[in-house]
């Protein structure tokens, strides 16, 4: 029989290691080092995540959490500002730990989002009358090259015992049926070997929610930091196309496009196994594209401990985020109309060339130095005496921010003039500037 020298070497290394030990321990009782050595040598083969909820997320509409070693599902929602949570059991799959390949039969660990309802066409005995499907493998699933596809979490034609499912969560059918009322597309959805009870929040969400909104605002300015906030090779293992080739066409529209608007609302931030995500309503305008739906990044942190972009995912939505984006803009459309007003009433040509682009557009007079030398003659020989505005509405084009309004004009000769100004406004840093202004008189 053959037996190598290494195996040799490292089982007289190991009887050391034992007459050592043994050497120690005498003092004490053998059954104490007994408890010793199985205390340090017995560790769970099957350790899997341990996801930590932030106490934030008691803030989301509702969560979905799947503990794998209790079998066990815990939905949280908000109903009348009160968090309500409903726990479940649940099966997940038939092998124990996490998801790693094609038919391994094992449930995936991480964070996920519901992506449809399905109704028709299910095996009753399989998936009862209902699932929910997942969006495995995310961005960072397919980064550490994970394979397999179709988990959802659904119903069974007959009671749900232990650990029964080829990878999916089956949950008995009177409890599926409850999520009707309950779970929608984007519904979040933690799958771990165990979940811990809300903590106190990490400077983690703070952190990421700020880069969320530097990317947002890189974004809207064109600004190189756009794409310096993506690590290259992760975003080309975890998407359909490479870094280079949607840098290139970043790029090339950041130059074409005079202009973008771009716009969140509620930034969600959750921890996955080894990466973060955020999701948030997008709201998308340029001259050639308006776009609204739901967008998440996934970040992990690079060498230096910096979070960066390693993966993105974008969902379509057809209405409902414009609305939001201009009742979440009016307060700063009208405050920026009461500076304007200001400083066209003070005569202040320096105050008020300052809210116009450089190449605004006023009636006939092209760029700030026309509209400019147009106010300072006016204002030469009568001082504006009384502006009002009233009736004001916001609409966005093509052109950008529309703002119209009732306008009320008197000087310090007695003129007056009334009609309807439209302003396009454009966003410029943190600021608006006016690109093109228009009257109508009554």
């Amino acid at each position: 029989m053959y037996i190598s020298i290494a195996f040799l070497t490292a089982l007289g290394l190991w009887r050391v290691f034992l007459s050592e030990i043994r050497m120690f321990m005498r003092p004490f009782p053998y059954f104490l080092l007994t408890c010793i050595f199985l205390s340090v040598s017995v560790v769970p083969v099957f350790a899997g995540w341990q996801a930590v909820v932030a106490e934030e997320a008691t803030e989301l509409p509702m969560l979905v959490t799947v503990d794998k070693s209790e079998q066990s599902a815990l939905f949280y929602g908000q109903k009348a500002s009160e968090l309500t949570s409903q726990k479940v059991p649940c099966s997940s799959g038939q092998v124990k730990g996490d998801k790693w390949r094609e038919g391994d039969r094992k449930t995936p660990e991480g964070v996920y989002f519901v992506e449809m309802r399905r109704t028709a066409g299910l095996d009753y005995a399989l998936y009862g009358n209902e699932a929910y499907t997942l969006n495995y493998p995310n961005p960072v699933d397919r980064l550490n090259e994970k394979s397999g596809h179709g988990i959802w979490i659904h119903g069974r034609g007959a009671p749900i015992v232990p650990r029964e499912t080829k990878g999916c969560i089956a949950l008995n059918n009177p409890d599926i049926a409850d999520l009707y009322t309950k779970v929608t597309t984007n519904t979040p959805v933690i799958l771990a070997e165990q979940v811990a009870p809300y903590l106190r929040a990490g400077s983690e969400v703070d952190v990421l929610k700020e880069k969320t909104q530097q990317w947002i605002a890189a974004w809207q300015n064109r600004s190189p930091e756009f794409l310096q906030m993506f690590s290259p090779e992760a975003f080309t293992k975890s998407m359909d196309e490479s870094f280079e080739a949607f840098a290139q066409r970043k790029q090339r529209l950041f130059k074409r496009l005079p202009w973008i608007i771009t716009w969140t609302d509620d930034v969600n931030v959750l921890q996955g196994p080894d990466y973060w995500v955020t999701w948030f309503d997008q709201y998308y305008r340029a001259p050639n594209l308006v776009s609204q739906g739901i967008r998440r990044l996934y970040w992990q942190k690079n060498n230096a401990g910096k979070f960066i972009i390693v993966g993105m995912e974008w969902k379509e939505r057809k209405n409902g985020i414009e609305k939001a984006y201009l009742d979440a803009k009016a307060a700063n459309v009208h405050n920026f109309l009461d500076a304007w007003v200001t400083d066209w009433k003070s005569g202040s040509v320096e105050g008020y060339i300052s809210r116009y682009a450089k190449n605004a557009v006023q009636g006939t007079r092209r760029g700030i130095k026309a509209i400019a030398d147009h106010k300072i003659d006016v204002w030469q020989r009568a001082k504006p005496a009384q502006i009002m505005l009233s009736d004001i509405e916001m609409t966005l084009s093509g052109r950008g921010l529309e703002v119209s309004m009732d306008q009320y004009y008197g000087d310090s000769t007695g003129y007056t003039d009334q009609g309807r100004k439209t302003l396009v406004l454009l966003p410029q840093g943190d600021q608006w500037v006016i690109v093109s202004e228009e009257w109508r008189s009554k």
